[in-house]
């Protein structure tokens, strides 16, 4: 009799755990509604992000237009191959300052850039930062709900955003599939609109 009372009271504290996460979102049988991801014409919101070189970059004392690349992590091949392939983007003394952003720590950013440069191809010209937490990720709208529950929520779809030098998206390319990316030719051409 005891043991069906325990049974009956652990039930009952477990149902009202469960309606009270799903009042607040935290566990619900809907998919969660994230934030849509920024758009063109939008201020891009400011961050200040730890690159793996170290130090920290904030967005609104880059100084110039900038582009940002939100990619999945360190351990996904169609992201160590779009950044491979960035590394030939940029014109010499172009005004473009690019990041590449992920929830990565500095460190295994660092030691992405080193595998890339191993191709014998060069270094990354430019810095991976670092959002753990995923403020940032989040703040732009990007955070993929398919990671949802699988112990690495934060996960951004990947994406490109170009800002002119007052931080206003001029361009936008969000991927729902983490298979696709634009071109260089694709982000070269929009580039080249920017004045």
């Amino acid at each position: 009799m005891k043991k069906i009372l325990i049974a009956l009271m652990f039930a009952a504290a477990l149902t009202a755990g469960r309606e009270i996460y799903a009042q607040n979102g935290a566990m619900s049988s809907e998919p969660m509604k994230a934030k849509p991801a920024l758009a063109v014409g939008q201020t891009a919101p400011d961050f200040s992000l730890t690159a793996s070189g170290g130090g920290q970059v904030t967005l609104s004392k880059v100084g110039g237009p900038a582009i940002l690349v939100f990619y999945r992590g360190y351990w996904c091949p169609f992201c160590a191959r779009q950044l491979a392939d960035l590394r030939g983007l940029l014109k010499p003394g172009e005004k473009f300052r690019l990041f590449a952003i992920s929830v990565d720590p500095a460190e295994k950013s660092k030691e992405l850039a080193t595998k890339i440069a191993s191709d014998g191809k060069g270094e990354l010209p430019f810095l991976l930062l670092s959002d753990p937490g995923y403020k940032t990720i989040a703040g732009y709208g990007l955070i993929d709900p398919a990671y949802e529950g699988k112990g690495i929520y934060g996960i951004p779809h990947p994406a490109v955003y170009i800002l002119d030098k007052k931080g206003k998206v001029v361009w936008a390319k969000v991927e729902m599939d983490y298979k696709t990316r634009p071109t260089n030719e694709e982000i070269r051409a929009e580039l080249d609109k920017v004045k």
